[in-house]
């Protein structure tokens, strides 16, 4: 993870968690119609996208306790 994205602006992670979405939903719907081996690479590369936009969401959001 590189540090722009950890440190990203909440928006930006949003837009970019918004546009990972949408990725990974016309992955999966690909693969649905034909499950091949890089079909479900590219959903597997989109669901790691998404992941790692998650851990820079939680990098940045402080709990109080």
């Amino acid at each position: 993870m590189d540090a722009l994205r950890t440190y990203a602006a909440p928006d930006a992670l949003l837009v970019e968690f918004d546009l990972a979405r949408l990725d990974l939903a016309a992955a999966v719907t690909a693969q649905r119609r034909r499950d091949t081996p890089a079909a479900r690479r590219e959903v597997a590369e989109c669901r790691a996208r998404i992941d790692g936009i998650l851990d820079s969401w939680n990098a940045g959001v402080r709990v109080p306790l």
